[in-house]
């Protein structure tokens, strides 16, 4: 009995040693912030002094992914930490048979692979693994992931949840389908309940993982009046009114981050706090690409401008501060990445991404030699007079220097060497036949080895 109590005492008192040394986690997911959208990057444009102190005082990664290069799919892989084929999840909307407008369904070659409405519950997302290694879990911001009112972050893991998306000001939150004041600001509502959770869990002496997915800074394009005076000022005519919204949209995307940072700090915890910044996907189409610099394109394409992302992460005495890093990482990798931190359990049976816990630590520089991967059957824009889709169907491999992007619908592939042409000015698919080839090749063992949709001829297809 007296050795039972004993081992009873000695699990106990791991236990609690195990928590004590689990960090906080802070998780920011900005909407459509371009990977050349932050000022360090060189925007000449915008203005974000505490991303860029943030970036300081922590690791930058300068080639980090999105797993998507719109918001829905994107979402569902860092929640999940799978690739699309595994959820289902690929796109917002069927843009080929939109409500009120022509079925195209049968212009499309294919038999179009389903797109799930939700994240499935099967899934163990991120806050459910969390939340089993003794977290408390907040979500504050755009989920995306539901079905109308239906399969909110609560069904997924989370104790506190305030979603919302759509508007800036006047915006309906899901407790309650409240909406807020015409005067309130949405992204300042959330970071004020985020705060608000996390002084409830300081107080607790419980650890905490608080979601931020701010709305910020996704359109329409709605920002405070003095932000927008501000950067009417600054740029005067130069740049169209799209652009100083958009300005003053970061500005305050920068200024709540802040808020957030300011607070761990207050509530004495923000040397034991991990805190990683990221986006959903690419910058959206602008005024000189004023959201992605020289990148090709924007959101919604698959070429770098459309995937590339910012990706920061700072954690006092555990991450160097001021610390760069050139690998490829993308939102899948998060899910491990916290998991490792946490000493928590991996609750979902399947994780596509890498862990980035050696490489922030500083304990490697390099992780293991891999290809990134997208599958993307999004068909937009049908031009009756060519009988073509301007976006098709597009699969994509990047291994690290070459990038192959195939499209079934038209049998064709292009191929970028992005060590040397990181801005895809040059196709050389034909070029160097030998790369394309195993390029593709590799894309489809990869199809194959995740179960992704197969390319079904549509029988009732017709030009």
């Amino acid at each position: 009995m007296i050795k039972r109590i004993l081992i009873l005492a000695i699990s106990c008192f791991i236990s609690i040693s195990a928590a004590a040394k689990q960090p906080n986690i802070v998780f920011i997911l900005a909407d459509d912030l371009g990977a050349h959208t932050l000022s360090s990057d060189g925007n000449p444009i915008m203005e974000t002094p505490h991303l860029d102190k943030f970036a300081n005082e922590g690791m930058k990664f300068t080639r980090a992914y999105a797993n998507a290069s719109t918001c829905k799919p994107s979402r569902a892989a860092i929640m999940s930490g799978q690739y699309a084929p595994r959820t289902s999840i690929y796109r917002v909307v069927d843009r080929h048979k939109m409500k009120g407008k022509p079925d195209l369904s049968n212009s499309i070659k294919f038999k179009v692979p389903p797109n799930a409405s939700h994240l499935a519950l099967e899934n163990v997302t991120i806050a459910e693994s969390l939340k089993s290694a003794g977290y408390t879990t907040g979500h504050f911001g755009k989920w995306h992931l539901e079905q109308y009112k239906n399969y909110l972050p609560d069904t997924q893991g989370f104790d506190v949840s305030y979603e919302s998306h759509k508007a800036h000001f006047a915006a309906k939150i899901n407790v309650d389908q409240k909406i807020l004041a015409e005067d309130v600001y949405v992204g300042d509502y959330m970071t004020d309940k985020a705060i608000e959770f996390m002084s409830q869990a300081v107080a607790k002496k419980q650890p905490f993982f608080t979601y931020l997915p701010y709305f910020l800074i996704h359109k329409p394009t709605e920002s405070k009046a003095e932000d927008v005076a501000y950067f009417q000022k600054k740029l005067g005519n130069d740049y169209d009114q799209t652009t100083i919204q958009v300005a003053a949209m970061t500005k305050a995307l920068d200024d709540n981050v802040a808020r957030v940072l300011t607070t761990l700090k207050e509530l004495g915890v923000d040397d034991n706090t991990l805190v990683i910044f990221t986006s959903d996907n690419g910058g959206y189409k602008m005024q000189d690409n004023i959201l992605n610099g020289d990148l090709r394109t924007y959101k919604g394409e698959v070429y770098e401008g459309g995937l590339r992302v910012p990706f920061l992460a700072r954690y006092p005495g555990k991450i160097k501060p001021g610390s760069t890093n050139s690998e490829m990482v993308m939102g899948i990798d998060i899910y491990p990445t916290l998991m490792a931190f946490a000493q928590a359990q991996l609750g979902q049976k399947v994780l596509d991404g890498e862990n980035l816990m050696p490489l922030l630590t500083g304990k490697t520089q390099q992780l293991e030699q891999r290809a990134l991967y997208w599958f993307f059957p999004k068909w937009s824009q049908y031009k009756a007079v060519t009988k073509k889709w301007k976006n098709s169907w597009r699969n994509v491999i990047n291994d690290g220097q070459y990038k192959l992007i195939q499209y079934p619908d038209y049998k064709t592939i292009e191929v970028y060497d992005l060590q040397n042409d990181p801005n895809e000015k040059k196709d050389i698919a034909k070029i160097y036949p030998e790369i394309a080839q195993r390029l593709e090749k590799q894309l489809n063992q990869w199809k194959l080895a995740i179960s992704a949709h197969k390319e079904i001829p549509n029988p009732n297809y017709s030009e």
